[in-house]
């Protein structure tokens, strides 16, 4: 039930961190779409402001001036912003040459400021420490530069397209807009070639004066914003996978502790019943031959004294396997490789199966060639063997019919028993792991057998293989190469 818990406040937990990383990029991207929006506004005004001194620049080098122009901008004590743009023309009637001046005052809206700044003469130093309206500053020294040099010449319209388009893909966009300069008199159109705006194109507007804007039709920034959020999309994304990676090996953790916690318990309950069943059997057998007279009787004695032998030798097999997995598990554990005759193995673990085994068993042995010798250690390959053949003897029905094939490459053990389930067979290698059978529990063991093979198979630099069809049987394969 905790396990449920756990679970749900990690769930909740990722679902937290997701949810914040997603309002925090969603903020991120209003954010940087804004700034990318105030780039092509401030790029459409430089490339204005760019415009205007090429055509001042060409009027300076005309060699016959055509007049001067005068530009001042402050701040007045209302707060408001001032800029005053005075030109200077020069007109030519009946002979005689004469000045003609046009001054135009820009104003803006009023803003709240202090006595202390309405009163200090400094206060255009003041305004700009404190940054106020700096922007709106520049706009009007460029409105009234702009009113002075349209008096002697015309906006070159190509060449604002041409600054702007530069200025476009110089912010990483394409380049391709429609630009529409409307000036009182004049509408200049020009749309990039191939270029058709698409009904989510936005628009983007610069006034340059009261009688002149421009306007710019360009496809949506997400692209150019999504490029830039890149690094922190991918950086985010990562973050989010290794946490839930993190929480899911914690949960896959937490669910194999539980598991072989209670597989744990299954084999302390399978190994306590099979440690008292062959002590009991031996003990009552060891009663009977002190109280009942039965060492009298020759038969009856060997009987009794070979049944504790073949009890004392299941005890001492339950033993082994314990203290060879506890061995398996230090540093110190080492194989003992030599040369290993197969037949001669094989011959007194068949014989110890046939003897202890509670139901006809029938084994047949293909050994090719005759003389197999394999490099092995002895102990463990003979246990390798047992514990497979006593499994093939366990799982099978009222009689055991098996077949070991021995070769340089494989050894195999074929059963025609009950066969494996094909969903449990991924599991038939875990420690502790009995295959279920249901209410029945017939067959004794204690989870260890086919774990111990395995380990011990691969510690060999071999592997090994099963194939298993429910209610026909299971064979064991060894790979020796």
């Amino acid at each position: 039930m905790k396990l449920k818990y756990i679970a749900a406040l990690v769930i909740v937990a990722l679902l937290g961190v997701f949810a914040y990383q997603t309002y925090w990029l969603v903020q991120l991207y209003h954010t940087m779409s804004e700034r990318v929006d105030n780039d092509i506004q401030e790029a459409m005004r430089v490339a204005d402001l760019k415009e205007v001194f090429l055509r001042l620049k060409s009027i300076e080098e005309n060699e016959q001036p055509h007049g001067s122009m005068h530009i001042n901008a402050g701040i007045s004590k209302d707060g408001s912003i001032t800029a005053k743009a005075v030109t200077r023309t020069q007109v030519t009637l009946d002979g005689d040459t004469y000045e003609q001046a046009t001054g135009v005052v820009l104003r803006s809206t009023p803003q709240a400021v202090s006595d202390s700044v309405k009163s200090d003469e400094n206060s255009f130093m003041h305004m700009l420490e404190e940054q106020i309206s700096i922007t709106e500053l520049a706009q009007m020294i460029q409105q009234g530069l702009h009113l002075g040099v349209d008096r002697f010449e015309g906006t070159r319209y190509e060449k604002y397209d041409t600054l702007l388009t530069a200025g476009l893909i110089k912010l990483g966009l394409s380049g391709n807009h429609q630009l529409v300069c409307i000036k009182t008199d004049t509408v200049y159109k020009n749309t990039t070639i191939g270029y058709i705006p698409s009904s989510r194109a936005r628009q983007y507007e610069h006034n340059w004066t009261d009688y002149g804007r421009y306007v710019l039709t360009i496809e949506p920034t997400t692209g150019l914003v999504l490029r830039e959020m890149a690094g922190i999309l991918t950086a985010s994304g990562l973050i989010v996978l290794l946490l839930g990676l993190a929480f899911y090996f914690l949960i896959s953790t937490i669910l194999k502790q539980r598991t072989l916690d209670e597989m744990k318990t299954d084999f302390t309950n399978n190994i306590t019943h099979e440690l008292k069943t062959p002590i009991a059997v031996a003990y009552a057998a060891n009663d009977s031959l002190l109280n009942f007279g039965s060492d009298e009787d020759v038969e009856k004695r060997k009987k009794y004294l070979n049944l504790c032998r073949i009890q004392l030798e299941r005890l001492s097999g339950m033993v082994e396997q314990i203290l060879s997995m506890s061995m398996e598990r230090r540093r110190q554990f080492k194989l003992n490789i030599e040369k290993v005759d197969v037949t001669a193995l094989l011959q007194p673990v068949i014989e110890q199966q046939q003897l202890k085994a509670d139901k006809p068993v029938t084994i047949t042995t293909h050994i090719d060639p005759e003389g197999l010798t394999v490099m092995a250690d002895r102990s463990h390959l003979s246990n390798i063997l047992n514990n497979l053949i006593d499994n093939a003897i366990k799982y099978s029905h009222d009689e055991a019919r098996i077949e070991i094939d021995a070769s340089p490459a494989a050894i195999s053990i074929t059963d025609h028993g009950i066969g494996i389930a094909a969903d449990k067979l991924p599991h038939i290698y875990d420690k502790f792991y009995r295959v279920p059978t249901g209410d029945t529990h017939d067959v004794k063991g204690y989870g260890l057998g086919l774990f111990y093979v395995k380990t011990m198979v691969e510690k060999h630099g071999w592997n090994i293989y099963v194939d298993s069809k429910r209610g026909q049987g299971t064979t064991f394969t060894i790979h020796l190469l």
